[in-house]
C-alpha cells in the first residue's frame, strides 16, 4: 500500500435540510423586520421635525405681522400724544411690547435655522439645502386615521421568532437521531516482487458505511429543547404585552389629536372675536380717544391665540404621525 485517500458524506435525517432552511429564512425575515422598524423610526422623526418647522415658520409670520401692527399703533400713539389724546405711558407700553416681539422674532429665527439643519441631517443631505414649508396644513386630513396594530412590525418580529424557535426545535430533535455516513476509500497498491498473489499491484476502491448512535447525550439535547421551549413560551407573553403597549400608545395619540383639534377650533373662534373687538375700538377712534392700553392688551391676546392655534395644529399632525407609526397603516 503506497497511498490511501478517502471521502465520506453524512446523510441528513429526514426534515433536517428543511429545518435548516426554515431557520435561515426566519433569521433573514427577522433582520428585514428590524431594518423596516429602523426606517419607521426615521420616517417618524422626519415627520415630527417637519411639523415643528411648520410651527416655527407660522410663528415667524405671526410675530412679524403683529410687530408691524404695533408699529402702526406706535405711530398713532405718537401722533395722538402731540394732540394730548394719548400719554407717554401709552407710547412706552406699545414700544415695550414691540421690543418684546422683536426679541421673540430673533429667537424664532435662530430656532428655525437649527430645525432646518436638523431636518436636512435626518434626510442625510446638505444642511444648507432650502426647504419648502406650506403656509397652512389642512386639518380635514387628520380625521382619517387607521387605528389597528395587528400587523405592526414589532408584532411581526415576535411572530418570526416563533417560526425560528420551531425550526431550532426541529434541528435539536434531529441531532438526537442516528447519523448515517457513506464513504469511499481509494488505495494505491504497489506490485509485489516476492510473491505473485491474484491481482498483484491492482489498486483498491472500497466503499464505506457507518452508523453512529448518540447514547449519552440525551440530557444535553433535552436541556437545549427546554431552553428553546422557555423562549417560545415567553413569546406569547411578549406578543400580548407589546400589543397592549401599542394599543395604549395609539389611544393616547388619538386623544392628543382630539384635544388638539378642540384647541384649534377654540383659538380660531377667540382670535376672530378679539379682532372684532379691535375693529370696534379702532372705529371708535375716528370720533374719540383710543384706549391704547385696552387695544394693546387685545392685540397681545390675539397673538396668544394665534400661537396657540399653530401649536395645536402641529400637535395634531405629530399625533397623526404617531398613529401611523404605531398602527399598520
Amino acid at each position: 500500500q503506497l497511498f490511501k485517500a478517502g471521502a465520506s458524506q453524512k446523510l441528513p435525517w429526514i426534515g433536517e435540510f428543511k429545518a435548516k432552511k426554515e431557520s435561515v429564512n426566519a433569521l433573514a425575515e427577522i433582520k428585514s423586520v428590524e431594518v423596516f422598524l429602523s426606517e419607521l423610526d426615521i420616517a417618524y422623526a422626519v415627520k415630527k421635525s417637519y411639523f415643528e418647522l411648520y410651527q416655527q415658520r407660522a410663528i415667524a409670520h405671526i410675530l412679524n405681522e403683529n410687530k408691524q401692527i404695533l408699529k402702526t399703533y406706535e405711530v398713532m400713539a405718537l401722533a395722538a400724544l402731540e394732540n394730548n389724546r394719548a400719554t407717554m405711558s401709552d407710547v412706552l407700553r406699545i414700544q415695550v411690547q414691540k421690543n418684546e416681539l422683536h426679541r421673540k422674532i430673533v429667537k424664532n429665527r435662530n430656532n428655525l435655522e437649527i430645525l432646518k439643519e436638523n431636518f436636512n441631517r435626518l434626510l442625510q443631505r446638505d444642511k444648507t439645502i432650502p426647504l419648502h414649508i406650506p403656509d397652512s396644513l389642512p386639518l380635514l386630513d387628520t380625521l382619517r386615521v387607521k387605528l389597528t396594530v395587528n400587523q405592526h412590525p414589532v408584532l411581526q418580529k415576535i411572530s418570526k421568532k416563533e417560526r425560528l424557535y420551531k425550526a431550532e426545535k426541529e434541528l435539536i430533535n434531529g441531532s438526537k437521531q442516528p447519523k448515517i455516513s457513506l464513504g469511499l476509500d481509494y488505495i494505491l497498491v504497489a506490485k509485489r516482487s516476492d510473491a505473485s498473489p491474484i491481482q498483484n499491484g491492482k489498486d483498491i476502491l472500497m466503499p464505506r458505511f457507518s452508523l453512529s448512535i448518540p447514547l449519552f447525550n440525551k440530557k444535553k439535547y433535552q436541556s437545549k429543547l427546554n431552553q428553546v421551549q422557555i423562549k417560545e413560551n415567553m413569546l406569547k407573553d411578549e406578543f400580548k404585552a407589546q400589543q397592549i403597549q401599542l394599543e395604549i400608545a395609539i389611544a393616547q395619540a388619538k386623544l392628543d389629536i382630539d384635544n388638539a383639534l378642540v384647541t384649534v377650533l377654540t383659538a380660531q373662534e377667540n382670535k376672530t372675536m378679539i379682532q372684532r373687538a379691535i375693529d370696534v375700538d379702532l372705529k371708535a377712534f375716528e370720533t374719540g380717544i383710543l384706549d391704547y392700553d385696552k387695544i394693546l392688551q387685545l392685540q397681545l391676546q390675539k397673538i396668544r391665540f394665534q400661537l396657540m392655534e399653530v401649536e395645536a395644529i402641529k400637535k395634531v399632525y405629530i399625533a397623526k404621525a404617531k398613529v401611523s407609526y404605531l398602527s399598520d397603516s
